[in-house]
């Protein structure tokens, strides 16, 4: 009886020492996986910490984090390689945010980074010489209210622009009926502010946009509005006449009567699709919206403006939270900046 309590004895202080020795292991590889977690975030963190690229002179946009979904925009000037496929998973269905007239739009993660990858669609009536133009214009431009170009690659048939992400889709989606939260009045401003600032920058730097309109009008949760798709975007040398195009390009109610009839371009054509936009979002509706009644919303609009009847141009969704002195404003300017007359509409200084 001694030896099978003796016996008793030894296992169970085996037994208490394999569990002390189990617990001790498992204690060291879970401190080691704290430790693997620990490094993967700092090395996470340190390529989040270098989007600004190596040079200690760029500078991080004011609107550089989204408060409420926390996105984060690349810094002023950054730029790196993409191994672009792996970053979209191949282009899969489930990466995919949109289609525009340059082909498809997919998102991508890396290091803690989104990024916009817009597929060249090579039956896209925007071709070559539109990529470059985009390529070239992009690199140079560099403002808190424009969409970021971080890279871009040409390899055969293969064409892709990486952009900054943009976390909260067009400015077409927030007009629409079917948005779920209306934009309110305040909203509104703020965005139409941002687009106005984005492109003084383009026209002070001698670019002009060509296809100003609220698809290109991307919004972070913030209503921070950013000018993007630069696709049709053109450089003109300053001071320079309006110059004559074969080939109009645009979207249909945004082009200004010079530009849609003789193909004259410059800064002043943007202004009037600018004009448009505030339009839309004086009134919520499209340029072509069933409401008008088979008319532009220009067509239908000018008569209202002219007669100063500025009740039946509001849309009914901010009837009651609008700021009368701020609207009228609004409103004066739309009508400005939508002059027949080039010369008498406004700049965007």
């Amino acid at each position: 009886m001694n030896f099978q309590g003796k016996e008793n004895t030894a296992n169970t202080q085996q037994a208490t020492a394999g569990k002390h020795s189990l617990a001790a292991n498992t204690k060291f590889e879970q401190k080691e996986r704290e430790a693997e977690s620990l490094n993967e975030q700092q090395r996470r963190q340190k390529n989040i910490d270098n989007w600004m690229g190596e040079s200690p002179t760029d500078e991080v946009f004011k609107n550089s984090i989204c408060l409420v979904c926390k996105n984060r925009r690349t810094k002023i000037g950054w730029k790196r390689d993409f191994s672009y496929n792996a970053a979209t998973e191949g282009f899969s269905q489930k990466k995919f945010l949109s289609e525009g007239g340059f082909g498809s739009v997919y998102r991508g993660d890396l290091d803690g980074l989104a990024f916009a990858v817009k597929q060249h669609n090579s039956a896209s009536f925007q071709g070559e010489k539109e990529f470059k133009s985009e390529v070239e214009v992009l690199s140079k431009a560099r403002h808190e209210n424009l969409v970021m170009l971080l890279g871009s690659c040409s390899e055969g048939n293969d064409r892709l622009l990486v952009y900054e992400y943009v976390c909260n889709c067009s400015l077409d989606q927030h007009l629409s009926k079917h948005a779920r939260k209306p934009l309110t009045w305040e909203k509104r401003m703020k965005i139409a502010l941002g687009a106005a600032r984005g492109l003084k920058y383009l026209h002070e730097n001698n670019i002009i946009h060509r296809d100003m309109r609220p698809n290109n009008l991307l919004i972070t949760h913030d209503h921070e509005a950013l000018l993007g798709d630069f696709g049709l975007a053109r450089t003109q040398h300053e001071d320079s006449e309006p110059s004559l195009e074969t080939r109009v390009v645009g979207t249909l109610g945004y082009l200004a009567p010079e530009y849609a009839e003789c193909g004259k371009v410059s800064t002043k054509t943007d202004v009037y699709a600018f004009g448009v936009v505030l339009l839309q979002l004086i009134t919520g509706l499209k340029t072509s919206d069933k409401i008008l009644g088979g008319k532009s919303l220009v067509g239908w609009a000018r008569p209202l403006l002219k007669e100063r009847n500025y009740p039946n141009l509001i849309d009914q969704r901010i009837l009651e939270s609008h700021d009368v002195h701020q609207l009228f404003w609004m409103i004066r300017v739309a009508e400005k900046c939508l002059s027949k007359d080039p010369q008498k509409r406004l700049t965007m200084d």
